[in-house]
Order: C-alpha cells, then sequence, then structure tokens
C-alpha cells in the first residue's frame, strides 16, 4: 500500500500512521506497525476491510468505560481489541468526568496551572492513567509478527492518544521538535489549520474556544516536564512508569525501526 501520513479512513476520524518518522539514532520507525486515530465506532465495512488489508491486529482503546460503552469498537476478524481506560484518575476521585472534561477544554491559557493542575500532566502522572498505557505498551510488545499493526484511540484522536504518542515515540527514539509537530498534526487533520494558540491574549473567550478545538504544544510540553520532574528524565519513566526493562525498551526498537 502507499505510504501516507494520514490515511484515506472516509467513515472515520483522525487515523494517522506514525511509520516513517526517524529516530535520534539514525533509524526509521517502520510503516504498517503503529497507527493512532479517533473513534472507530462509525467505521464502515469497507474502511473496517481497508484496516484488516493493512494489517490492523490489535486495538488499544483508550476511551473510558463510558464511552468504551456507549460507542463500542466494532468487531473485526482477527483483531485483539484491548480496552485500556485513562480516565478516570485514580489520584483525583472527587473529579467527576464531566469536570476533567471542563477542565480540559476551559483551561485558563493566561495563567499556567499549578502542579498536578492540568489534565496532560495527570495523564502521566496519575497511577490509573499509566496503568493504561502501560497496556498499550504491552500490546505493541506482542505485536511481533511482520505487517501487523497496532492501532491506539481516544475519542478525536488528539489528546489521551496524543500523549500515548508521545510516550511511543519517546520510547523509539524520536526527537522532541518530530514528537510535537505529529502531536500538531490533529489541528490539522481535524480542522484544516495547524495554527495553535499558544500565546495568552486578552480575549479569553477565544481562546477557550481554541483550546477547546485544538491541541496546542503548552500542554503537550507540561507533560514532559512533569516526567522529567518526578522521575529525572523519560528512560526513567519508562521504566518505572511503564515497567519497562531497557531490554523492553530495546525490543520495541527491534520491532518498530529499521
Amino acid at each position: 500500500m502507499e505510504k501516507q501520513r494520514v490515511l484515506p479512513i472516509q467513515s472515520g476520524l483522525n487515523f494517522r500512521e506514525l511509520g516513517g518518522y526517524p529516530t535520534k539514532d539514525g533509524k526509521t520507525i517502520k510503516w504498517q506497525k503503529i497507527l493512532r486515530s479517533g473513534y472507530l465506532s462509525v467505521l464502515t465495512k469497507k474502511d473496517q476491510n481497508y484496516l484488516l488489508d493493512y494489517g490492523l491486529r490489535y486495538v488499544v482503546d483508550l476511551r473510558s468505560d463510558y464511552e468504551i460503552t456507549r460507542n463500542p469498537d466494532p468487531r473485526m476478524t482477527d483483531v485483539q481489541q484491548i480496552p485500556a481506560s485513562v480516565y478516570p484518575f485514580s489520584n483525583r476521585p472527587s473529579t467527576s468526568f464531566s469536570q476533567f472534561f471542563k477542565r480540559l477544554f476551559h483551561k485558563d491559557a493566561v495563567k499556567k496551572p499549578s502542579a498536578l493542575s492540568d489534565p496532560y500532566e495527570l495523564m502521566v502522572l496519575d497511577s490509573h492513567a499509566q496503568g493504561a498505557f502501560r497496556k498499550l505498551f504491552q500490546a505493541l510488545l506482542k505485536n511481533e509478527e511482520p505487517n501487523k499493526a497496532v492501532l491506539f484511540h481516544c475519542a478525536a484522536g488528539k489528546d489521551r492518544t496524543g500523549i500515548a504518542a508521545f510516550l511511543i515515540l519517546s520510547a523509539l527514539g524520536v526527537d522532541q521538535k518530530t514528537i510535537e509537530e505529529d502531536y500538531l498534526l490533529s489541528n490539522k487533520v481535524l480542522f484544516g489549520t495547524t495554527t495553535v494558540k499558544t500565546e495568552a491574549t486578552n480575549n479569553t473567550a477565544i481562546n477557550r474556544m481554541n483550546q477547546a478545538r485544538n491541541v496546542d504544544l503548552h500542554s503537550l510540553r507540561l507533560a514532559a516536564k512533569a516526567i522529567t520532574s518526578e522521575y529525572g528524565d523519560m528512560i526513567n519513566y519508562l521504566n518505572q512508569a511503564m515497567v519497562l526493562s531497557n531490554d523492553d525498551i530495546a525490543e520495541l526498537k527491534r520491532l518498530y525501526t529499521e
């Protein structure tokens, strides 16, 4: 099949390849091995067959149990479905699902969030969320067959999926600039623009509207900073929070880079 960053899925949302990205050790991520997307519940049979022909073998669903129950992924032949709910956060039991989204979409961009107040920080530091991402890495390690792919997704394929892609690409040795470019691609794919509000403005309403529909580097960088603050560096985070040994990380690179 043709190598392309955005997959020609007509009935789904934000379907993208992680193949082709260069790594810091001079290798490249293999194509048709790691996919990211938004929800799958409305996929037509034609698009399902496209993914099966593409080599889809594992689907890791990062949505909440409520989302999964309400809009389940379609059952596809020989595809293993793995629920791995990032929400609710175990470290914030008083925060309801609706309150979480309110904070995610309406956080004040003018004032920097305090420690553990930003959803992106919580996604990388909360114990329940870490367990979800560990399931994703275990699926990646199980995917040993050539030309077989793991797809991970949430609802829009931009926030939970964006953090998951950040962790995977980091583990494979992709540099931060490339990771950020992949993260920001959601804006172009979903909304036809790569313009992102990253600076404070005087128009709070416009700023909040842009944050609701766009991803922005401020949030991703908060997650990266939280990892550094709590774990020292990404390798320690992968070792401790993701329970990946150095041999596991080497195996991921063997499976997914060339």
